[in-house]
């Protein structure tokens, strides 16, 4: 028998434990769940890589794929016509840093767009914001960094897979001076750059250049990591 856990939402979840192995038992299960539950507004069914056979039960039933990750699917159904299916993973984050020292500015140049740019790429899954840039700008470069603020918040839709893609620029103090490329593969060149040529280039990027002259016309102006308690754990607050 299948065992239910109801949201705050007036959804029902599946335990993914209580599903039968077979399809045909999943199918009538799923039945006479729908029909028992019919005034409630959806219902989820989390399904492991494991558990792929009883996928085309389910869409016949009239459940739609919602999310997935490399192991898992999550199938929905609405129960009420009306009833709002929470969007899923709209969006892909990705960070960049400022790194100055002096005036030389840190840089790279890799296999995928011309010119040099600021260091940065994807935050990985769980990853805090701030742990995100000392990795990113570690591989790229070698440079060892501490985290100092956020300079500048970037929307670009039509990107990666389809979904947005919102970067985040932050400022970032270096804590060593040797290049020393991690990721060759992805990499071409690292270097410190007097930061008035890089603002010269024709090949930079106008976003790349005009938000490293906001933050040299003003640098007071950045957003602070704070620590304020939180209800949900593990977030991060910058004002």
């Amino acid at each position: 028998m299948l065992k239910i856990i109801e949201n705050k939402y007036q959804g029902l979840v599946v335990e993914n434990a209580s599903l039968p192995k077979e399809p045909n038992e999943v199918k009538l299960e799923l039945e006479l769940l729908l029909t028992t539950y019919r005034h409630k507004q959806l219902i989820w069914v989390p399904l492991f890589i494991e558990q792929s056979s009883l996928v085309p039960a389910l869409t016949q039933l009239g459940f739609q794929f919602h999310h997935c990750d490399e192991t898992s699917l999550m199938l929905v159904k609405k129960l009420q016509v009306d009833a709002m299916i929470p969007t899923s993973r709209n969006y892909i984050v990705g960070v960049g840093a400022i790194v100055l020292k002096d005036d030389r500015l840190l840089v790279i140049k890799d296999r995928f767009s011309p010119g040099f740019k600021l260091p940065g790429g994807h935050i990985d899954k769980d990853e805090m914001i701030k742990d995100a840039v000392k990795r990113e700008v570690k591989e790229e470069t070698g440079i060892d960094v501490e985290f100092e603020s956020i300079r500048n918040l970037g929307h670009f839709r039509n990107g990666q897979f389809g979904e947005s893609n919102l970067y985040i620029v932050c400022t970032a103090k270096a804590l060593s001076e040797t290049i020393s490329i991690q990721d060759a593969d992805e990499i071409l060149e690292a270097k410190w750059m007097n930061v008035h040529k890089f603002l010269s280039l024709d090949e930079v990027n106008n976003y790349n250049k005009s938000v490293v002259k906001a933050y040299l016309e003003n640098p007071d102006l950045k957003l602070i990591d704070q620590q304020v308690e939180l209800r949900i754990k593990g977030g991060e607050v910058f004002f």
